[in-house]
């Protein structure tokens, strides 16, 4: 009887934790019911979000947050851990499951702490890396200058072919022969194509240099076989965890290599050591064990033939839509995409337009996107020529075919309507805008949130 009402004790604590924040804090309380209308009042399609499940939600926002502790499961520095040690060894099991790989590390707090943990590991100040360009559609963690890689080491990128802006793996081979680097990166947050990493493994085994694959954008997809996988292909496979449908956090990955061994102070240890204590101590502090437990959650959703069926749906979705946009004119790069995104140069749709017009134009009519530089862009970052466009959470909303139809219909509605002042500054006619948003909104209720 005494279990079963603590048991009861537990769930009341949790159940009124949303209550608790609207007595204590309505300011804050009021802004999180604005953020959840304007998710389901309006479409999603920035490629780098997507909507996590209540059960995630519930663990984020669990008891597990007021936990502190530093180090591994069996080896805190921290008493009171028999229980965030069995989250996290549960955690990264099944991470391991879900990817196919030998080894999980759940601690990272982020992608970009995940690369820069693995970038710790490996390098000493000055070493090379060899990645792709931000500009060309990698990853401000990938060792941009204004990055701690770009900041620390010696980097050189790579490029997409000038002419069908896909990767020419010859030419990075020839340039990684010629540079000579200690890292290469791959993955990108801006390409629409596979990315072929046996042949970039070919390329770090050719040059002596260890790979580490960035698939954030792309896990989902990995998980369920619609894009190949990394995970036996490169030294080292991060990703973060909120774009494949988790919470915020990251993730390092490790297949046939994690038990490889790397000289450090003279001493041979495996890949896998390394990477936990560069993780803490030499990079984190305490993890969020709140977020480890939903990650947990999330890994477990993955193992399920829903999730996986709906990473195929993704891809289809994306396709759909990429060719609506092309019917209807719009310069789709690499004319499709292989993937969840597509990049689309709207500075050849219209005299004028620019990527941050489209964008805040798009907002106006209830549609989000993202603004983005391309490949071989002549506008600056701050206006850019491109946008960025994903189905994830339309996808998990319900969306298919046709309403990527209508969803292509309306952005053109909008792109065509809008009033073009300067490369920043547009107009847009109040009755059009209406029309539009009220549009969205009714196709976004007939599928919410889920």
């Amino acid at each position: 009887m005494s279990d079963f009402l603590e048991q009861i004790s537990s769930q009341e604590y949790h159940e009124s934790v949303f209550d608790a924040l609207r007595e204590q804090d309505g300011q804050i309380y009021d802004l999180i019911i604005r953020e959840y209308e304007r998710l389901q009042n309006t479409l999603q399609l920035i490629a780098a979000e997507n909507q996590c499940s209540r059960a995630v939600l519930a663990a984020l926002g669990s008891i597990v947050q007021n936990k502190t502790t530093e180090g591994f499961p069996g080896a805190r520095y921290h008493g009171g851990c028999e229980f965030v040690d069995d989250i996290e060894i549960l955690a990264a099991a099944r991470a391991k499951e879900t990817f196919g790989a030998q080894y999980a590390n759940v601690q990272p707090h982020s992608g970009t702490a995940a690369n820069q943990i693995v970038l710790t590991a490996l390098l000493e100040a000055g070493d090379k890396i060899l990645s792709l360009g931000l500009d060309q559609g990698g990853h401000v963690s990938h060792g941009d200058r204004v990055s701690f890689g770009g900041k620390f080491f010696e980097v050189q990128n790579y490029y997409v072919n000038r002419d069908t802006f896909v990767l020419d793996y010859n030419a990075i081979r020839d340039q990684a022969i010629e540079f000579k680097p200690k890292l290469i990166i791959c993955g990108a947050s801006a390409y629409s194509r596979v990315i072929d990493f046996k042949e970039f493994r070919r390329i770090a085994n050719q040059v002596g240099a260890y790979l580490l694959a960035d698939i954030s954008h792309i896990a989902g997809l990995v998980i369920a076989g619609a894009h190949p996988s990394s995970i036996d292909e490169a030294h080292f496979t991060t990703t973060s965890t909120y774009k494949p449908g988790g919470p915020r956090g990251g993730l390092i990955l490790m297949g046939r290599d994690y038990d490889s061994t790397i000289s450090v102070s003279g001493k041979q240890i495996p890949l896998w050591k390394h990477i936990q204590r560069t993780t803490f101590p030499g990079v984190q502090g305490t993890p969020y064990l709140n977020n480890v437990a939903a990650k947990a959650v999330f890994f477990k959703e993955t193992l399920s033939e829903e999730y996986r069926a709906r990473q195929f749906k993704i891809v289809e979705n994306a396709q759909s839509l990429s060719d609506c946009l092309v019917k209807l004119g719009y310069d789709v790069l690499t004319s499709g995409t292989d993937n969840h995104m597509m990049l689309v140069n709207v500075a050849n749709f219209r005299e004028g337009l620019t990527g941050v017009i489209a964008q805040k134009c798009l907002e106006d009519c209830g549609i989000v996107v993202n603004m983005n530089r391309l490949p071989y862009d002549t506008k600056s970052m701050a206006v850019a020529s491109g946008l960025r466009l994903g189905t994830p959470i339309v996808t998990k909303n319900g969306m298919g075919a046709e309403q990527m139809q209508t969803i292509s219909e309306l952005i053109d509605e909008a792109l065509n309507g809008v009033k073009i002042e300067t490369n920043s500054q547009y107009s847009i006619d109040e009755s059009l805008r209406s029309e539009i948003r009220n549009r969205v909104k009714q196709l976004c209720g007939r599928f919410p949130m889920r």
